[in-house]
């Protein structure tokens, strides 16, 4: 992934994590200024005024959500709009983990110094 783009993970917090005609979407509750019951807890006409308000969060079209309690994960550029959709996870070692394995390959990102002993790219960048 493009240099600019840095992990970000949350603290342990509330999300939705909603089912919708575009696939599995997260939503950071605390964004939303709301209190969300359980799509499967509420009566049909509170399901859907929930969906048209959803509507504003979510790409595709809210088919059903649940709370979940946990770390939020994605790629985001510091200063600018660019991001990755938001994946919740139970730790954040597995967050950390997600982000390694889907946005940095086979690059080192521990910040550690490479393992041949040559010095890392950055400090090589700053010269």
């Amino acid at each position: 992934m493009a240099d600019f783009m840095q992990d970000e993970i949350t603290r342990k917090q509330r999300w939705l994590r909603v089912e919708t005609t575009h696939g599995t979407e997260c939503v950071n509750v605390f964004d939303t200024g709301m209190d969300w019951p359980n799509s499967d807890a509420m009566t049909e006409d509170a399901r859907d005024s929930a969906i048209e308000q959803l509507q504003d969060y979510v790409e595709g079209e809210p088919q059903s959500w649940e709370n979940v309690e946990g770390y939020g994960a994605r790629m985001s550029a510091p200063g600018y709009l660019d991001c990755t959709e938001w994946t919740v996870f139970d730790s954040k070692e597995e967050a950390k983990q997600y982000l390694t394995e889907m946005y940095h390959d086979d690059e080192d990102v521990s910040g550690d110094e490479p393992e041949d002993g040559s010095e890392p790219e950055l400090e090589r960048a700053r010269r």
